[in-house]
């Protein structure tokens, strides 16, 4: 269940790095309206569109069904958000269920290995989500649908969706991340690893699905980008994350081992912890989260924006930027060990 004080707590208490020790003001945890507040709701992706914040459930409203049942999203209105955020309301408590519609119609080579939705972004009144599979089967796809917004309904085109191929096979690892790029007037996909050599992979998508994904470069980065989200600019912010039990997964495998002394130059929050703790990444109750940041897609270096998110019990996946900073948002995983987690960040 919903444990406010203690995710307010847990997050207070954290100093953020990157040369500025921020204020116990920099974050403001905020409630979400009860009926869709508890872990069942599994957010995994989250966007901003025309006044309202759009949160994406993994499964929707029934894991069971997958692709056949009834599937809502949920949208609150921005200007709510912020009166939290300001202190004139403590909690939400209104929104929207806006149906999914046409999924069953998604032909068989989607809906076999369908493994929930894992990112939304919306553009001129469509809406793009992408699907995460099996990680035993190589492609992941982008489903596009127009929205509705007086009747609340996105209607899905189940004949044209967008084919992306993993680099590589990661344990539980998808295209996570997906957002609209408005200089290029182009959607990417990032790739959740990007721990390979040189760095990872995403894709330059047109909205027309006409046109096969372009493949573009990834900076190196550490752990998993859970989600993303641009500026008007095209600059990109990601989160970052570090889910305990991710050791073997992200950093002993084929593309990386024995990273601890680079982590503790890269990502400096984890220098004396790791210092101290050689094993420390290797704990099941070690988890890290910040936001990153590149200058535009074409970037070399993923920049640190914030850190040290509460990790315990916080599986963050999702990203919004708002006012001077960013919402962000939990997939509690149906998992009573975790919390479902909404809240502003300001950087």
């Amino acid at each position: 269940m919903y444990k406010k004080y203690l995710s307010f707590a847990l997050f207070i208490s954290i100093l953020f790095f990157s040369g500025i020790v921020y204020s116990q003001s920099a974050y403001k945890n905020i409630p979400l309206p009860k009926n869709i507040s508890s872990v069942n709701e599994e957010f995994s992706g989250m966007t901003m569109y025309s006044g309202r914040v759009y949160l994406e459930p993994q499964y929707g409203s029934h894991k069971e069904t997958k692709l056949n049942g009834d599937f809502f999203l949920y949208s609150l209105l921005a200007d709510s958000v912020g009166r939290v955020i300001d202190g004139k309301d403590t909690a939400l408590t209104t929104y929207r269920a806006v149906r999914v519609k046409n999924l069953d119609k998604l032909p068989d080579s989607v809906k076999t290995y369908y493994e929930g939705f894992e990112a939304i972004s919306i553009v001129n009144n469509t809406a793009y989500l992408s699907i995460e599979t099996n990680d035993t089967y190589d492609y992941c796809f982008l489903l596009r649908g127009t929205l509705d917004t007086l009747q609340n309904t996105i209607t899905i085109d189940p004949l044209h969706f967008a084919t992306l191929k993993r680099p590589l096979r990661i344990y539980n690892a998808g295209f996570e991340s997906v957002t609209w790029l408005p200089k290029e007037k182009k959607l990417l996909a990032y790739y959740e690893y990007n721990g390979m050599p040189g760095g990872g992979k995403g894709y330059l998508i047109d909205t027309s699905f006409q046109k096969a994904p372009q493949s573009v470069k990834v900076p190196f980065l550490y752990f998993r980008i859970t989600d993303m989200t641009a500026t008007q600019k095209d600059k990109i912010y990601g989160i970052n994350y570090f889910w305990n039990g991710d050791y073997d997964a992200y950093l002993n495998n084929d593309q990386l081992k024995n990273q601890e002394e680079s982590i503790k130059t890269t990502i400096p929050d984890l220098k004396d912890n790791i210092t101290n703790s050689p094993d420390y990444l290797k704990k099941k109750s070690t988890s890290y989260g910040r936001i990153v940041m590149l200058k535009n897609r074409k970037d070399k270096h993923w920049k640190q924006v914030t850190s040290a998110f509460p990790a315990p019990k916080n599986n963050w996946e999702g990203i919004a930027l708002y006012r001077d900073g960013a919402l962000i948002v939990t997939d509690a995983n149906r998992s009573s060990k975790q919390l479902t987690t909404f809240g502003y960040v300001k950087f």
